[in-house]
């Protein structure tokens, strides 16, 4: 019999198969998702909401968005020579037999020594240590400096060689959109029909971005422009390919993954791309900023849109019951998307005086 993990959501989840389940270990435990969970939402679907500890302080943090903006739930991913620290959980796709461990802790995520400097930051301001450690001088050199370097970043750096292969190429483009949402796919096509070939980039592996899941009909708009693009021999679309640089002159930096931690493809396991575009259009669509409030950092303080996109895409439940805080009315598809899933919203507290968009009604 199939074991099914506590948060897995019956029927939601647009990018997951749960024909395939994929084991993996994560700080000795072994776990299950499915074929197109993402590290993060294989955690949470096994109610693992502690994914990391602040960088100073050592106190307890859990996902506070789904992408690339994810400051808190960072691993340690892989063995030996494919070791990396740092590996968001957000943005890594679930491979069968993946080992990730956490980071910045000690002993244990759960029980980490580290947290007692929480208790002790009135005396532990920024930049302290420059000023408390400065004599006697031969200790600075010899014990104090040693301790804080220790101390310093998150995940330790990887000492072994690196037995994955790489690829570089150069590409050229008259335009070169980065972002494969409905913004960027439209762009592309009327930068199609205007004459010249045509460079998309998406750094995710799905195309669309949210819309397939904010919007009803989003997934058919989403593929008839695809079709569109397709078709044409002047169009080149590429996915889990990240822009990371635009310099003078239309000079475009991006990194694609081709086999990331899965050396069993016999891939290279990334391409660094330099391409040349006459011109480029940035369809990165926009980031929801977090509201400040007491103990905001906390595990399972999460922003809206992260919540929805766990539930629609990964049929995963952040949680049973879902308190929303907004400003404004998007967090409404959020409540709304919760309540279709079954899960229960007590409460929606809005700042504003009246909520008077189209959701809220």
């Amino acid at each position: 019999m199939t074991h099914t993990p506590p948060f897995r959501l019956p029927t939601q989840g647009r990018r997951i198969d749960r024909a395939y389940p994929r084991a993996f270990r994560f700080d000795g435990r072994h776990l299950r998702g499915v074929q197109g969970d993402s590290l993060a939402s294989a955690l949470l679907t096994n109610g693992q909401m502690l994914m990391g500890r602040s960088f100073k302080y050592h106190r307890p943090r859990g996902p506070l968005a789904s992408g690339a903006e994810e400051p808190n739930a960072l691993f340690g991913l892989g063995q030996g020579g494919r070791f990396e620290p740092n590996q968001r959980a957000t943005t890594t796709a679930l491979v069968p037999g993946m080992i990730l461990r956490s980071q910045n802790c000690w002993p244990s995520l759960d029980s980490d020594i580290g947290a007692i400097n929480g208790a002790l930051s009135p005396v532990l301001p920024a930049g302290f240590y420059y000023k408390t450690f400065i004599h006697p001088r031969p200790f600075w050199k010899h014990l104090f400096e040693p301790i804080i370097r220790r101390s310093a970043g998150l995940g330790a750096a990887p000492t072994d060689p690196d037995p994955d292969r790489y690829e570089q190429a150069y590409g050229f483009a008259d335009t070169v959109v980065v972002g494969g949402g409905i913004a960027g796919l439209t762009a592309a096509r009327e930068a199609a029909e205007a004459g010249g070939t045509v460079l998309v980039l998406e750094q995710d592996s799905h195309w669309g971005g949210r819309t397939p899941t904010d919007h009803p009909g989003g997934q058919a708009a989403i593929d008839a422009l695809l079709a569109d693009l397709r078709a044409r021999d002047t169009v080149t679309l590429r996915r889990a390919t990240m822009a990371t640089g635009l310099y003078d002159h239309g000079y475009l930096i991006a990194r694609e993954a081709l086999a990331d931690h899965d050396p069993n493809q016999g891939l290279p396991r990334q391409r660094l791309w330099r391409i040349r575009a006459g011109r480029v259009i940035a369809a990165t669509g926009a980031l929801e900023r977090p509201l400040s409030f007491a103990c905001n950092d906390v595990p399972g303080v999460m922003l809206a849109s992260a919540v929805r996109d766990f539930i629609a895409d990964y049929g995963v439940a952040p949680g049973r019951r879902i308190v929303v805080v907004t400003t404004n009315d998007d967090a409404y598809r959020t409540a709304l998307a919760a309540r279709a899933a079954g899960l229960d919203v007590p409460a929606i507290v809005d700042a504003r005086p009246v909520a008077d968009g189209a959701l809220p009604q």
